[in-house]
């Protein structure tokens, strides 16, 4: 080996092991910082002429694992979809309180059918009917609470996707700007660790966000695509467009999370027709989605289903009693009913006029089943022939029954034997004659209709099926002029343009029920646009029928007791008539009391509804089925976080163990690369005193 090669192989020694301890004190000083993989160099000798000419730094590599990196990944987004689930989860349960306590959901339902079973006491008393009305007005406040809050909450997940869409969109930019930096550093032979630190870090933002997979696109970029196989990012960017709703409201249709692929030069996107909620999988994009879509909706139909039982089996009992003195008046609902309408009725009702001591002074009963007594009409005929012209009066869809010939006060009456009944209500019930409770939305859609009823509407209902990630699948226009009269028509109607998703079919008590294909669980049915009318009374068919997301979750909203008995309680009906007493009416006959003492055991039959299994229970046993399953939904959120944040640990003590920074190992690697770049040192020395050896012969 000449001098020269000597003096050249200590020369690149040092150059070599300098970057070598460059690299390790880059490393000791990283050892804290978060993402950093450690880096290791690899050197190769330097052979000119087939001789061996010293040793370069081939090449500087970052230690990392694939594998691990894309299932810590993964698992992030597991963790952090929970986490996201369990946030809104913990909200929800604190605005639902302790169920023991009387300020909860299920106290104030056991106040009021507390209140309400006093009454039976002493009917008369005024402070009783007062907190007995008052009681009502707790629980309605409750409701109307909880679902406003259930609203507040899906606003506010929609704002956390709108904020982890703009983090997505920059991190993608960045990973996108890395990508060329890399390939332009692979080029020049300059090292790439610290870039592909700062694009794992990037990737990582998007990974608790989604569930993401990468893939090599050659010269060292990667490209980024969901676990699903949506791409995301390769040559060029995608950017995720979303516009978040202004007000939410249980009708709020939300956008989908659009992919547009990016033009960076002129910084314009350009519309690709894919959506990215159907892709996600996992990540905290995931859980806010789930929960403002499904988890709270849910919950909201089930605090409506409540309301509208209460409200039910209220009014059921209000309207089968009378009040002392009886009204002059009794004004029903707009049930869209039409004189020509068939009546539906089975058994029999007595239709009563009083005098101003209370006294019968004049009585009807309609038999129902009677074969002449086929329409509506019918029925009034019959009433206003006996109590006298003018006492029952349908005007708008609503019924109205008004004291005639002198009578001061008028009541309705089921019969004890063979009660009055259409869609399982009485014919008073039915019409609304004498409501206790009202909500912002019909409690009841139990329209008593059979298939071949005239279904009575004009105008044009558009009704879509919606997915929970904003799927339309299908669509139905249905035109009432242009299809056939029945009721049988329109469902027909419906199952011809929704049938692969959804089926509708008329139940018994004459209610249209949706029922979900297999696959299509959390579809709903959505309202685009309705001018449907019944015969001009102004209820349109979704009022009919509850056809729409608002229904039932609505009937919880403005709930409280009719205007008119609020005001003045000694109007809350509580007698039953006696046909042989005198007064036939008395403020102290607890009959009705009784009824409403008796409806905190009376037990009513709930549907499957928001993920609540249907049972036949008491309105406070359902009021606690609906706290202990958002409890066991909270739970479940929590639990699931946990496992998930455990197995994600577990990754990145695997990962730390391949590309974290141990110092001893660096330490010790301190003083290899200082005793061979000493070494090095040595043999320039070596060499340069051999020339002056040389030198001083000659």
């Amino acid at each position: 080996m000449s001098l020269n090669a000597i003096f050249n192989a200590g020369v690149t020694g040092m150059l070599s092991h300098q970057a070598a301890l460059n690299v390790t004190s880059n490393n000791i000083a990283n050892v804290q910082t978060e993402g950093y993989a450690r880096k290791t160099v690899d050197y190769s000798s330097v052979v000119l002429n087939g001789i061996g000419s010293g040793v370069e730094v081939s090449e500087v590599r970052r230690i990392t694992d694939e594998f691990i990196a894309k299932e810590l990944r993964l698992s992030t987004a597991g963790s952090e979809q929970y986490r996201a689930m369990s946030e809104i989860h913990t909200q929800l349960q604190s605005l639902l309180g302790d169920p023991a306590d009387n300020k909860s959901l299920t106290g104030k339902l056991d106040s009021l059918n507390t209140a309400f079973a006093s009454l039976a006491v002493d009917p008369s008393m005024s402070i009783s009917r007062t907190a007995a009305l008052a009681e009502f007005a707790n629980f309605g406040i409750e409701t109307d609470r909880l679902l406003t809050q259930v609203e507040a909450l899906r606003k506010e997940a929609d704002t956390h996707i709108q904020s982890e869409v703009n983090i997505v969109n920059d991190a993608l930019l960045r990973i996108h700007e890395l990508n060329l930096d890399i390939k332009s550093a692979s080029q020049s032979n300059q090292p790439i660790g610290e870039l592909e630190d700062q694009r794992d870090q990037a990737l990582n933002s998007i990974a608790k966000i989604m569930d993401i997979k990468t893939y090599p696109t050659g010269d060292g970029g990667i490209a980024v695509v969901t676990d699903a196989g949506q791409q995301l990012l390769d040559f060029q960017p995608r950017q995720l467009v979303y516009a978040p709703a202004a007000i939410v409201t249980s009708e709020t249709t939300f956008d989908q999370i659009s992919i547009n692929v990016y033009d960076v030069e002129s910084q314009t996107v350009a519309a690709t027709g894919q959506a990215l909620d159907p892709e996600l999988q996992s990540g905290s994009l995931r859980g806010w989605l789930d929960m403002r879509n499904i988890e709270l909706p849910n919950f909201g139909a089930q605090i409506g289903a409540l309301a509208s039982a209460v409200a039910e089996q209220f009014n059921a009992i209000h309207n089968e009693n009378i009040a002392v003195p009886p009204p002059a008046i009794l004004n029903g609902r707009n049930t869209g009913a039409l004189a020509t309408d068939l009546h539906g009725f089975t058994g029999q009702a007595t239709f009563y006029s009083f005098d101003a001591s209370n006294n019968i002074q004049a009585s009807y009963t309609v038999d129902f089943d009677n074969a002449g007594t086929n329409t509506i009409a019918d029925v009034m005929a019959e009433v206003n022939g006996a109590l006298g012209a003018g006492t029952l009066t349908l005007t708008g869809g609503s019924l109205t029954m008004s004291a005639q010939g002198g009578a001061s006060g008028v009541g309705i009456a089921q019969d004890p034997t063979t009660p009055s009944e259409r869609g399982g209500r009485g014919f008073s019930h039915y019409f609304g004659m004498n409501d206790l409770v009202s909500a912002k939305v019909p409690t009841s859609y139990d329209t008593g209709m059979v298939a071949g009823d005239a279904h009575g509407f004009s105008g044009i209902t558009e009704i879509l099926v919606k997915g929970p990630d904003g799927q339309e699948p299908a669509t139905v226009t249905i035109d009432f002029g242009a299809i056939g009269g029945t009721m049988a028509d329109v469902v027909n109607e419906i199952n011809s343009n929704l049938g692969p998703y959804v089926t509708a079919s008329l139940s018994a008590e004459g209610a249209l029920v949706f029922t979900n294909a297999s696959g299509y669980d959390n579809y709903s049915i959505n309202v685009i646009s309705d001018s449907s009318d019944r015969g001009g009374t102004g209820v349109s068919f979704p009022e009919t029928f509850g056809v729409g997301r608002r229904y039932p979750s609505d009937a919880g909203l403005e709930f409280g007791v009719v205007a008119s008995i609020s005001e003045n309680p000694q109007t809350l009906a509580l007698a039953r008539v006696d046909p042989t007493g005198t007064p036939s009416l008395t403020i102290a006959d607890n009959r009705g009391a009784l009824a409403f003492q008796n409806l905190a055991t009376s037990a009513m039959s709930f549907e499957t509804l928001g993920g609540l299994t249907g049972s036949t229970v008491t309105t406070s046993e359902y009021a606690s089925q609906i706290l202990a399953k958002a409890g066991l939904d909270a739970a479940r959120a929590d639990s699931l976080q946990s496992d998930r944040e455990a197995l994600a640990g577990a990754l990145d003590t695997r990962m730390q163990e391949v590309s974290g920074v141990n110092m001893d190992e660096e330490l010790a690697n301190l003083i290899i690369y200082q005793n061979a770049y000493n070494a090095s040192a040595r043999l320039i020395t070596t060499a340069r005193e051999m020339y002056d050896t040389l030198l001083n012969i000659v």
